[in-house]
């Protein structure tokens, strides 16, 4: 099969390439899929550069999440051949979705529904249900309280922002540049700062007349986390979701005890199968009934997925990207 593989440690460009792999066979509790489509995400770029909490030993196949239809099921899997399914791919184990076969385990997949495009639906596992552990189990996000967005141009504050908006959120979004904002207003937020002309915490305060975003979802963490405590709202939920700056946040405890706000920690993983199965159900509702809109994202063809990964790492991609082909 074609596959892209990463032999060594450095960047993307430099360490992947294409040629052909043997096809994997699938062990107890997983299958073989053949991919339809692959999301990528900065975390195959992290893998990559030998800088992720999951980065599997080399030589590897990048590529966490795939839609694809079932080839062969190993001993005792739940799923049979012809099944089309989404979700998270064996990358950990070296076996990801830039390939034309991908191994995924059982606990990590989920129905692809008939009406949701490839393009849409190999995008759409990770960024959703981390939007939706967030905003739901650990924030209890209500409607009409105002949800902050951090990096709403990105893959995952993207889908925060628009399950936000489906939930009855007021969604303020935090971009950097024209174009991202652009793309925050077109996804439905009721506000969006521009970073590069505007301090956030002096512009969210502004908005919410000096009281603060109820939940505020940052998937940068750095310097970006730690103040956001300065524009939480009293009761408010600060979401520490990922780490895209290079550093997880540290918030200021004194003032998160002077503001009367939580610092709270989202991890999907922490979620068992059967409790994502339930979620992945509403998500796909709110789809069905037009409710939650989920962007088209950026098409690039298989032989060109390494410059998808270079446009991730650079931060010039609008929302996700997908590899065809």
């Amino acid at each position: 099969m074609q596959a892209w593989t990463a032999a060594a440690v450095g960047a993307p460009a430099d360490v992947l390439t294409l040629g052909e792999r043997e096809v994997p066979e699938p062990g107890p509790g997983e299958v073989r899929l053949r991919v339809a489509a692959a999301g990528l995400g900065l975390p195959d770029v992290l893998m990559c550069r030998g800088a992720y909490l999951f980065t599997p030993e080399a030589p590897f196949v990048p590529g966490q999440e795939v839609v694809g239809v079932v080839e062969s099921a190993g001993p005792g899997s739940v799923h049979l051949p012809g099944e089309r399914v989404m979700g998270v791919t064996g990358f950990y184990n070296g076996h990801g979705g830039l390939a034309t076969y991908c191994l995924a385990p059982d606990f990590s997949l989920y129905p692809a529904p008939s009406d949701m495009p490839d393009a849409q639906a190999a995008a759409f596992t990770i960024a959703y249900h981390t939007a939706w552990v967030a905003l739901q189990p650990r924030a209890q996000l209500q409607p009409g309280q105002t949800l902050l967005v951090h990096g709403g141009a990105g893959g995952s504050g993207n889908a925060a922002l628009r399950l936000g908006k489906a939930l009855g959120a007021k969604v303020i979004a935090v971009a950097g540049g024209a174009a991202k904002v652009a793309f925050c207003r077109e996804s439905g937020a009721d506000h969006v700062i521009d970073h590069h002309a505007q301090d956030f915490v002096a512009a969210v305060n502004g908005l919410t007349e000096g009281r603060g975003a109820d939940v505020v979802f940052d998937p940068v963490g750095g310097e970006i986390y730690a103040r956001s405590v300065l524009c939480t709202a009293s009761g408010g939920r600060l979401l520490a979701v990922g780490f895209a700056a290079g550093t997880w946040g540290q918030p200021d405890a004194g003032q998160l005890v002077l503001r009367n706000c939580a610092a709270v920690g989202v991890y999907v993983g922490a979620h068992g199968h059967d409790e994502m199965l339930a979620a992945h159900s509403q998500l796909c509702d709110l789809y069905r009934e037009q409710r939650l809109q989920v962007a088209a994202p950026g098409i690039v063809p298989f032989a060109a997925a390494v410059e998808g990964l270079v446009a991730l790492e650079a931060r010039s991609a609008l929302g996700k990207l997908v590899v065809f082909g």
